[in-house]
Formats: C-alpha cells, sequence, structure tokens
C-alpha cells in the first residue's frame, strides 16, 4: 500500500510514450497486436517491428511460443478481442510458460467504437490469471513492469486492463508515481526463463494442483504489495474505494480513498481495513460492479447496484453527487433512460460516397433476412439503405445466415473473413447449408484504420469454386441481376465484391 502523498497529479501524458518507454525497458521481444477501439491508438508504441494477428487467439498462441522460448511478448487487444483468446488464455496457467507473457486491454468504456460494453475483469477468476488495473497512464509503465514480474514468477499469463484512452483525450489531470515502484531483475537480452517440460510429469489434475498450490498465493502477495494500490486519507464517514479511469474522479474530492490496483485478486487485506474505518463505503469503477458485488456482503456498500452510480462509462460530476446522496440519506433517481442513436454525434451511417452503396441498395430489395458483420456493413442496418437485419460479432455473418432455416444473405468484409469468418464459411459448404455470403473485398480494415488485409481469393476460390465477381461501382440494377441468381441457386453462393474504400485508397 501506498500514500498517495508519494504521487503527484499532472495534465495527462497518454499511454502511448509510457507503453514505448516500458517495452524497451522490459525487453519485450515480440509485439502483437489486432487493431479497433480503442487499442488502435497504442499501436505505434509497439515499434517497427510489431506484428498484426489476424485475430487475438492467433496472436495469443505465437505469444505463447514466444514465451515458452525465453522471449517476452504482449498482445495489445481491444476488451473483445479478450473473447477470442480465452481459449488459450484459460489453458496457459496450468500448462506454464517460459518468459513474461502479458495481455494489454483496453476497455471500450461507452461504447464508443465496439458493438458492445463488457468486462474483462471477470476473466481473472475465470481464468485464475492476474489482472493488473492502471488508474491511468501515468500507472501504465509500473502496472507493466509489476505484471512482467509476477507473470515470470507464478508462470502464467498476466493481464493489464486500461479504461484510459491511448491518446491522452481524457479531459482532467491524473495521478502520474514519482516512485519507482520495481527493479526487476536485469538479464541479458533472451535470457529469460523458457519453457520447464516438467509439467508434463503431472496429469490435468495435477496441473492444476501446482498451479493453484504455488502461483494463486503469489498473485494474493503480489496483489497486497503492489504500488499500483494507493491510500489518500480525508474527512467524513465516507470512504471511496475506485478502480481505473474513476479512480482519477475520486482523487479530487475531500473523502478518504483506496484506490484497487489489482482487479484480481483483489488487496483483500487492504479493501478489508478501509472498509473497517468507514461507516459508509462508495465503489466507482467501470463499467460494471465487479468489486461492488464482490463487496455487498459488508453493510453500507453504494455504487452502481444501489443505483448511485452510471453502469458504464462515468464522468467527474457522478462522483459528487453519488457522495452527496449517500450523506444525505437522499435515494438515487431513476437511470438515465436508453441512449438513442440520433443522440450521440459520433454515430454513423454508410459513408455517401461508399462504392458499396448501390450492392447495399440491392441486397435491401431481396426479401431475405439479411446477416452484416462487426464492420462497415453494421452501418447499414439504419436507413439508408437499410440492408442489414441483424449484426452479431466479428467474423460471424456466414454462420447467422446459415441458421435461417431458408436461403439468406451474409455481408462480410474481407478483413472479418480472415479474422474469424473462414471458419463459417467452411462450415457451410462442407454441410451444404443454403446461404449466399457477399464479401466485401476493398482489401483494408476499414473500420480499424486502414490497415492492410491478405487477398485470399485463392483460398475462397478453392472452397467455393463457381464464386463470381463485381468490380464497384456498378450499376444497380447488374448487381440486382446478379444476386437474384444467386439466390435462385441451391447451396452456397459466394460474390466477392471489389472496390476502393474512399477513405484509405487501394491497399498498399
Amino acid at each position: 500500500m501506498v500514500d498517495m502523498t508519494g504521487y503527484e497529479r499532472r495534465a495527462p501524458t497518454g499511454g502511448v510514450a509510457a507503453l514505448r518507454e516500458a517495452l524497451l525497458d522490459l525487453e519485450v521481444a515480440l509485439r502483437l497486436y489486432v487493431p479497433g477501439y480503442p487499442v488502435t491508438d497504442a499501436v505505434p508504441a509497439l515499434g517497427e517491428g510489431a506484428q498484426m494477428a489476424m485475430n487475438e487467439k492467433v496472436a495469443m498462441e505465437v505469444a505463447l511460443g514466444a514465451s515458452a522460448a525465453g522471449r517476452r511478448s504482449i498482445v495489445l487487444v481491444k476488451h473483445l478481442g479478450v473473447n477470442l483468446l480465452s481459449d488459450p488464455l484459460s489453458i496457459a496457467p496450468s500448462h506454464s510458460i517460459g518468459a513474461g507473457l502479458v495481455v494489454l486491454a483496453g476497455e471500450d468504456v461507452g461504447p464508443k467504437g465496439s458493438q458492445a460494453e463488457m468486462d474483462i475483469r471477470n476473466y481473472g477468476p475465470l481464468c485464475e490469471i492476474p489482472v493488473l488495473e492502471p488508474s491511468g497512464p501515468g500507472l501504465l509503465f509500473p502496472a507493466l513492469q509489476e505484471a512482467y514480474a509476477l507473470s515470470e514468477e507464478i508462470r502464467a499469463p498476466a493481464m493489464v486492463r486500461t479504461t484510459f484512452e491511448f491518446a491522452g483525450k481524457d479531459a482532467g489531470s491524473e495521478i502520474i508515481s514519482t516512485y519507482n515502484s520495481v527493479n526487476p531483475d536485469k538479464r541479458e537480452a533472451g535470457r529469460f526463463g523458457s519453457f520447464d517440460r516438467s509439467v508434463w510429469d503431472l496429469t490435468a489434475k495435477g496441473r492444476h494442483q501446482r498451479y493453484r498450490g504455488a502461483a494463486i498465493p503469489r498473485m494474493r502477495s503480489a496483489s497486497e504489495r503492489s504500488f499500483l494500490n494507493l491510500l489518500k486519507e480525508g474527512g467524513g464517514d465516507l470512504g471511496i474505494i475506485a478502480s481505473g479511469r474513476p479512480a482519477s474522479f475520486a482523487s479530487k474530492t475531500d473523502h478518504p480513498l483506496l484506490v484497487v490496483g489489482f482487479s484480481h485478486p483483489l488487496p483483500a487485506e487492504a479493501i478489508r481495513e478501509f472498509v473497517s474505518e468507514h461507516d459508509k463505503i462508495l465503489v466507482a469503477e467501470e463499467p460494471t460492479p465487479f468489486i461492488e458485488a464482490r463487496l455487498m456482503l459488508c453493510a453500507d456498500i453504494f455504487g452502481k447496484l444501489t443505483g448511485h452510480l452510471p453502469w458504464g462509462r462515468m464522468e467527474e460530476g457522478d462522483m459528487e453527487r453519488a457522495a452527496d446522496l449517500i450523506i444525505s440519506g437522499e435515494e438515487p433517481g431513476p437511470a438515465a433512460p436508453p441512449q438513442r442513436f440520433d443522440e450521440r454525434l459520433a454515430s454513423k451511417t454508410v459513408c455517401d460516397d461508399c462504392p458499396y452503396l448501390p450492392l447495399y441498395e440491392a441486397v435491401a430489395d431481396l426479401p431475405v433476412p439479411v446477416a452484416g458483420d462487426a464492420g462497415c456493413s453494421i452501418r447499414a442496418v439504419r436507413d439508408p439503405p437499410g440492408a442489414v437485419d441483424v449484426v452479431y460479432g466479428l467474423g460471424s455473418s456466414v454462420a447467422v445466415a446459415c441458421g435461417f432455416g431458408k436461403k439468406g444473405v451474409a455481408i462480410i468484409g474481407d478483413y472479418a473473413i480472415a479474422h474469424s469468418g473462414l471458419l463459417g464459411l467452411i462450415d457451410a459448404v462442407n454441410n451444404e447449408r443454403e446461404v449466399l455470403v457477399v464479401l466485401l473485398n476493398n482489401g483494408v480494415a476499414a473500420m480499424t484504420g486502414g490497415q492492410r488485409v491478405p487477398d485470399l481469393s485463392p483460398v475462397l476460390r478453392a472452397i467455393v469454386p463457381d464464386l463470381q465477381t463485381v468490380d464497384l461501382p456498378s450499376g444497380r440494377e447488374e448487381i440486382i441481376e446478379l444476386l437474384s441468381l444467386e439466390m435462385a441457386r441451391p447451396g452456397v453462393s459466394l460474390v466477392v465484391a471489389r472496390g476502393v474504400c474512399p477513405r484509405f485508397g487501394p491497399p498498399p
């Protein structure tokens, strides 16, 4: 536990510089990422040798190989990407790793550029890994130091979760450490620990017994002594427990404050002592009541579950309003009504100059259900063109459309099909399903910054030999005729629509 007198407040420095410095200092050899808001802004910090993986599961598996060979690695993903990499992540702790491996995951609290809000802290107890949570960019460096040290101590991946924006767009000042929180062993490059094959002397049950017996006590100890745990004195009977971005808001109040730097395992002793010293506790966190739910067995715990704080993204004024309500004993009012599309200035429809507009309009004329994907086609759910009915995860549209019961349409981008949609196409052919797949082929991941996408034409032609192509811009009537012919054919149809995104131009 560190008293916050050892910390200072400054204007936001941005996480990019902190990340770049940490990766150099910690000798992180392999740097992998999957783009997407909010982590795309952090990609420049990875350096020229960074590699973009096609999906998060692949990134995690490559990182595990590097770790086994004694090379430190990092996997940079957005919150929803953790879902995909959770398969190897859940297996790695009991199977052991070598050199330090950190998953740096950015939460899109709001959300601003994602389909859904999610709290990845839940993967801590689920996968039995440590989850560290710096409250701002100024604590990212010590968080990564602690994460790599702990990863190598317990021989398991560690996760660092962020709720701040890497580009430094958050308003207000933040907490910045003036401590050198960790002084890791200085080793020669490439001399970090490698995989220990003695793990195979144990059964699957034995591997779990070994890991839980050795690693979990070390994780708990690291959580209690972390320099990310901060304590600020204050007046009154109301204490605030905060984590992530809301900790900066809480530090500006006059109330006693405990900033929790580990989400899993929580620093139980520090929390227990803090709760015992105050009559009432307000828990400030984003986006869900992860910590609050674990404290509800205690009396007088307030936060999102009690309606005093909003679910999702918090603003600075929310903290003071909640504190005033708790102190006065007043009940919180009703929750804010659901946000509508037309109330959000950043919400968008299909771009006016998109070459795929005639294609969307043609699809909208088909009297069948249409599954879109988590790329540009998600913008086509609204008028104009109102072409898409349902959208789920990235790469999901082909498999979703196969479940319609009659031949429907799947619209998918070339990045989405490379990410994970190819499996749905293979399954459709193998099971002789009924579906028309419309592939938007522009060679870039247009929704995540225009990164280059591999050309899978040879692979697609091997799966669906009689695929059709159309070059855009083309006339709407020509497109309608092609789609109608493909809809009349039984089985799997694939139409590859080739165009150039006006925002990014042709792929390099």
